[in-house]
């Protein structure tokens, strides 16, 4: 064939060769017959073989384990709590026990505490080593005093005074503090001691007064978080309060969530009317009067539906006056204070969970509403909605749009189903062990033991 007649493309047929072919060429040929896709595999295992072993991601660093001796100052312990603040302390002395650790727990009140093995629970006045009378008045974590002859505030100082002075059986490691009520009195006992301070920040005073705070506990805030080495806050949104209102360094800052534990029980119960549950205190900061005028206009599309208030709190005279004018006192149910059981009972009932909050550190009951599998439609202000990818968030102050979640839920089951199966696997995704794993790095982190992390 003539050269310029050769198809393009076509390869020129090389001459015979005589006698048979070396066994390399055989081995080439054959090669070059291979069904691609098979060199290919073949390749990428020679690859991944050969691969050098510095590009594999290196090991996580070891933390060399020590029993850590801790005195933590609370003001609230189960069963007696108002809050997120007394679960917490409870959730995590309890992990911290277990991981071996010895906590010593200071309240401010005498009480039949829950126990746990591990912890000693000490307030003035009981035991040889307390040394001080109790305070007179009792007073729950978030009760807002209207004067300074309430005695409030010499409850604090009575408390204070007994912490700086508090004297313990055993070396200590660390003084960890839980919001401001012992910030003073932490804060003298780790001086005298040479311990380093750890202060946990559950809301500040500009959440809990909606911006309008009482000049002595913002002075004790304060106080706490400039002494502090390490500052816990239990939300991204409340870290970056602290760093604008107060001044504090982002990197002494270290963000750890609330967790809950799997819900004792967990099987739905089918209530004959369709609920609507809000569960949690009753201050103007939670949002519940929202949540009422957000009944309210959900209730032409639901006319069967039961809105649930359970919780205790100043606002509840003004709360019952708003159900009343909107005209939705037959549809509401106001419960005041409930037990754990009491709480547990409601969670299996509710189609439906609102968090409403105008502001919200972080929202512990939402959580624990998602792992009862409750559909849960939250505040965008709340910390909560920060680890909540399965839930609703809404602006605060959107009544239209709760109203509108809140009939969407009730009206599809099977959207009900969806997000209440989701929710429940995002909400147990980590718990309490987890977070006291994170505690315990920032007490090592101060220490000088552990590797320092830097602030989420």
């Amino acid at each position: 064939m003539s050269e310029r007649l050769r198809a393009p493309g076509t390869v020129r047929p090389r001459p015979a060769r005589r006698g048979r072919r070396p066994a390399r060429a055989a081995k080439a040929e054959r090669e070059r017959r291979r069904p691609r896709k098979e060199q290919l595999a073949e390749l990428s295992t020679e690859l991944q073989w050969v691969r050098p072993a510095t590009e594999a991601p290196p090991p996580p660093a070891r933390v060399p384990f020590r029993r850590l001796h801790v005195v933590m100052v609370g003001w609230e312990f189960p069963p007696t709590h108002s809050g997120g603040l007394g679960v917490h302390s409870y959730e995590l002395v309890r992990e911290l026990s277990r991981m071996g650790h010895r906590v010593t727990f200071l309240l401010p009140f005498p009480g039949e505490y829950t126990s746990v093995p591990g912890v000693e629970i000490l307030w003035p006045g009981s035991g040889r080593r307390a040394g001080r009378p109790p305070v007179a008045a009792r007073w729950n974590a978030y009760d807002r005093p209207l004067s300074r002859e309430s005695g409030f505030l010499e409850s604090v100082e009575s408390f204070t005074e007994w912490v700086a002075r508090f004297r313990p059986s055993a070396p200590v490691d660390v003084v960890h503090v839980h919001d401001w009520f012992g910030t003073e009195g932490g804060s003298r006992l780790a001086h005298r001691l040479g311990r380093p301070l750890v202060l946990t920040i559950h809301s500040t005073e500009y959440d809990r007064s909606l911006g309008h705070p009482w000049a002595d506990i913002l002075a004790r805030e304060t106080l706490g978080l400039r002494e502090a080495e390490r500052v816990i806050a239990v939300s991204k949104h409340l870290k970056q309060q602290l760093v604008e209102r107060y001044q504090v360094p982002p990197d002494r800052i270290r963000v750890i969530y609330n967790a809950v534990r799997p819900p004792e029980r967990v099987a739905r119960i089918s209530p004959e009317r369709p609920t609507v549950l809000y569960l949690g205190r009753l201050a103007a900061m939670k949002g519940v009067d929202t949540f009422l005028r957000a009944a309210a206009r959900a209730t032409p599309q639901l006319p069967n539906a039961l809105f649930v208030v359970a919780g205790e709190g100043p606002e509840y005279p003004r709360l019952l006056a708003l159900a009343a004018h909107l005209g939705i006192a037959d549809r509401t149910l106001f419960l005041g204070k409930v037990t754990d059981e009491e709480r547990t009972a409601l969670l299996a009932r509710a189609d439906v969970f609102v968090l409403p909050s105008v502001v919200e550190p972080f929202g512990i009951a939402a959580l624990e509403a998602m792992a009862a599998g409750v559909p849960t439609i939250l505040s965008k202000t709340s910390g909560v909605a920060e680890v909540a990818g399965h839930a609703f968030a809404v602006d605060f102050w959107d009544i239209d749009e709760y109203a509108s979640r809140i009939a969407e839920l009730l009206t599809y089951p099977a959207l009900r189903r969806t997000m209440g199966d989701l929710g429940r696997e995002e909400a147990m995704r980590t718990g309490w062990a987890e977070r006291a794993v994170e505690t315990v790095s920032v007490y090592l982190e101060v220490l000088g033991v552990g590797r320092p992390g830097a602030g989420r």
